[in-house]
C-alpha cells in the first residue's frame, strides 16, 4: 500500500481475481492466460480466461489504472478498442473487457456502462458482462473514494459556493468564462476556478483551450450534485400539517409578506404546460422560507410528528431562491433547484424529478446529457 492507502496494480490484479472467483460457480475457474506477443505496445494490462462446467470459455482483458478520472476514460477506451481489433473473431466475440482501479465513482460507472465496459475496485464495485459463457455480475460498493489523492484541490460539490456554480451553470446556457460564470453566481474567480477544475475532471462540463466552459453535461452534472447535496440534509426541514388542506396555504401564500420560494411537486406542477399532468397528485407542499417557526405561525400551521403535508425548509443559502419565478401571485424555485430537491425528497419525487427534466430537455439540449 502507498501513503493514501490506495492499492498497487498488482495488488488491484490480485484482488479482483479473487473478487470474480468468489462468485463464479465452484466447478467454474478463472486463470490468467498468456497475452499475445504484440500486445505489450497495447493498453490492456492482463487477460484472464473464465471456464464453465460445460467447457464454453471467454476472456476478460483487463486495463488497471491506479487512478481513474473521468476526463482519463475516452484514451483508455481508445487502447482498449485498439487491441481488439487485433483479435481474431472468434476470440473477439467471447470477450468483454474491465477497468481495475483503486476506486470509481459513480461518474465513471454510468460513463463504462454506456460503453459496455466492466470495472471492478477496492471499494467493493464490480460489474462483468461475458457473452460466453454467460455472465452478469453487478456488485454495488461505496460510493465515495476511500484513497483521496492527497494532492487534489477539490472532492466534492458539498457547501455553498460549490451549489453556486453548479445552480448558475445548470440555469443558464451557452459560452461563459470563468469570472463571468463567477459573476453570475456570485463567488470569486478562484472558488469558480476551483470548482470547474473538478467539473472538467469528472467531464461535466467541457472547454475551451483558455477555460472557457463550451457545454454542461446538465443531466449528468444533477446526478453529481445530488451525491453531495439533500434536500433535507443540506438545509433545516421541518414538517408541519395545514388542517384545511395544502391548497389553503397556496391561498394564503399569495398575500404572505416573507419570502418564500415553493420547491418539488408544486414547482413541477407550475413548471408543466396545461395539458401534462404530473406523475403524483401534490401531497405534501414544500417551501423555502427564512424562518419556519415564523412562517408556520403566520400561516396558520401546526406542529406534528406524523401525516405532515407541508414542509417548512430553512435554506442553506440563498441561491435557493435564485432564479425563482413568479406564477399566478405565487413564487417558485428554478427548475434546476427543484430537480435538486424532488431526486432527494420523498415518495414518488425521483419519478416527478424525471418528468421535469424530460421537460426542460425539449428547449435545451444540454439537459439530454
Amino acid at each position: 500500500m502507498t501513503r493514501n492507502g490506495a492499492p498497487r496494480e498488482t495488488e488491484l490484479e490480485h484482488l479482483f481475481g479473487e473478487a470474480v472467483r468468489s462468485v463464479l460457480p465452484p466447478d467454474w475457474t478463472i486463470a490468467h492466460v498468456p497475452e499475445p506477443a504484440w500486445s505489450s505496445d497495447t493498453g490492456i494490462d492482463a487477460v484472464y480466461e473464465i471456464e464453465a462446467a460445460e467447457n464454453a470459455r471467454g476472456r476478460i482483458h483487463i486495463a488497471i489504472k491506479r487512478h481513474l478520472e473521468p476526463r482519463d476514460l475516452p484514451r483508455v477506451l481508445r487502447v482498449m478498442s485498439a487491441y481488439e481489433e487485433r483479435l481474431p473473431g472468434e476470440t473477439l466475440r467471447r470477450s468483454g473487457r474491465v477497468i481495475v482501479a483503486s476506486y470509481i465513482s459513480p461518474r465513471v460507472r454510468e460513463l463504462l456502462a454506456a460503453e459496455h465496459t466492466g470495472w471492478f475496485d477496492s471499494a467493493g464495485n464490480l460489474r462483468l458482462q461475458l457473452p460466453q459463457p454467460l455472465i452478469f455480475i453487478d456488485r454495488h460498493g461505496a460510493d465515495r473514494n476511500p484513497y483521496p489523492a492527497p494532492d487534489r484541490p477539490l472532492r466534492s460539490l458539498r457547501g455553498r459556493a460549490a451549489a453556486r456554480i453548479v445552480r448558475a451553470l445548470m440555469d443558464g446556457q451557452g459560452y461563459r468564462g470563468v469570472r463571468e460564470l463567477a459573476s453570475d453566481a456570485g463567488v470569486s474567480a478562484a472558488t469558480s476556478s476551483r470548482v470547474l477544475d473538478l467539473l472538467a475532471r469528472e467531464s461535466l462540463v467541457e472547454r475551451d483551450p483558455g477555460g472557457a466552459i463550451t457545454a454542461t453535461r446538465k443531466r449528468s452534472l444533477m446526478r453529481r450534485w445530488v451525491e453531495d447535496y439533500g434536500v433535507t440534509l443540506s438545509n433545516h426541514a421541518v414538517p408541519v400539517l395545514a388542517a384545511r388542506g395544502v391548497d389553503r396555504v397556496l391561498h394564503d401564500l399569495r398575500d404572505y409578506p416573507g419570502r418564500y420560494s415553493l420547491t418539488m411537486g408544486a414547482a413541477l406542477q407550475a413548471y408543466l404546460p396545461p395539458e401534462r399532468a404530473a406523475v403524483a397528485p401534490l401531497a405534501l407542499l414544500a417551501l423555502y422560507v427564512d424562518n419556519a417557526v415564523t412562517a408556520q405561525r403566520d400561516l396558520g400551521l401546526r406542529a406534528t410528528q406524523r401525516g405532515a403535508n407541508v414542509l417548512l425548509i430553512e435554506p442553506f443559502d440563498d441561491v435557493v431562491h435564485q432564479n425563482a419565478t413568479a406564477r399566478d401571485r405565487l413564487r417558485y424555485v428554478s427548475p434546476a433547484q427543484a430537480i435538486a430537491d424532488l431526486l432527494t425528497g420523498p415518495g414518488r419525487s425521483a419519478e416527478e424529478a424525471a418528468q421535469l427534466i424530460e421537460l426542460l430537455a425539449t428547449t435545451d439540449p444540454e439537459w439530454n446529457r
